[in-house]
């Protein structure tokens, strides 16, 4: 009886001893890999001669494609659920899914699209903007990174992995302008390591006479306290405030993991959030656009 409890408490002791310098070796791997994103990174080439639109009237499509591995069938761990990551042809399916809506609406001026992914593994690993190059259109498309990380290690048992993904914006006018500017919100070592560094993209599009100046925002998620939010809001605003004070035209769109300020939950289901919009900064002669009735912003603990 003592050998056999000998051997389980230097069984446990090992496993603790291995367990830890797992964890060294997973955070000094984040720490040496981490990556650091200036305030502002501009992403496109100077443009010369840029023809002046003269539009006064846009359509938009904003989608968080959830690295194409957020579907119907996800149940996903972060939200309760089990699953970590889904099945090639599942994530084939929804990014075909993705490539095809947008061949669908040739006539749409901008998309803003968030949480797309490139060769991370809880995408399998396939090459968004490959697919996308094969498509006949004439987008002009910006990529913002807000999560890179070389190895996520939740879950322990089934880690998550090398994750790249972040926003992305096409217009089909020509830009201007492109720049990711990050918004500072990380979480504090060692968390941030493996977590998102939230941003904003903007491109400028040039008119007549003044500019329009689009924006794809994704907000935190997993933010009880509303700090986060309410700190990138402010930022947020501060730069849309400036831009629209210099007379330029101003469009947000993206994933704000809140509800709107006009949303009317006749659906008070629990599949859904209905947390509530932390921008209560707006200004208010500026104009909402959304589904006031149609729920969105829906958990992922079952399928």
């Amino acid at each position: 009886m003592m050998k056999l409890f000998n051997y389980t408490l230097k069984a446990f002791f090992v496993a603790a001893i291995c367990f830890a310098l797992y964890t060294v070796g997973i955070i000094a791997y984040g720490t040496l890999t981490e990556y650091h994103f200036e305030d502002t990174i501009k992403l496109s080439q100077d443009a010369e001669n840029v023809e002046l639109l003269s539009d006064s009237t846009f359509e938009l499509i904003s989608w968080n494609v959830g690295f194409f591995g957020l579907g119907e069938e996800s149940d996903f761990f972060y939200d309760g659920g089990e699953d970590v990551f889904q099945s090639t042809e599942t994530v084939r399916k929804n990014m075909d899914g993705v490539l095809q809506l947008i061949e669908a609406h040739p006539y749409v001026d901008f998309f803003f699209l968030q949480e797309v992914d490139s060769f991370s593994w809880r995408s399998q690993r396939l090459n968004f903007f490959q697919e996308l190059e094969g498509l006949q259109n004439s987008y002009q498309t910006h990529f913002a990174l807000n999560y890179a990380s070389n190895f996520v290690p939740i879950p322990i048992f089934n880690p998550l992995g090398p994750t790249f993904g972040g926003l992305l914006s096409m217009s089909k006018h020509e830009v201007k302008e492109a720049v990711r500017y990050d918004l500072r919100t990380e979480s504090l070592w060692p968390k941030r390591l493996f977590f998102l560094k939230r941003c904003f993209l903007t491109q400028r599009i040039s008119l007549e006479e003044k500019e329009l100046v689009i924006i794809n925002i994704h907000n935190s998620a997993y933010d009880k306290s509303g700090e986060k939010k309410n700190k990138e809001m402010g930022q947020l605003m501060s730069f849309a405030e400036y831009e629209f004070a210099k007379g330029n035209y101003v469009i947000i769109g993206g994933d704000w993991n809140q509800k709107p300020p006009n949303y009317l939950p006749i659906d008070a289901s629990k599949e859904y959030l209905h947390q509530g919009f932390a921008g209560n900064e707006i200004p208010e002669q500026w104009q909402w656009v959304s589904d006031q009735r149609t729920p969105t912003n829906r958990r992922l603990d079952i399928p």
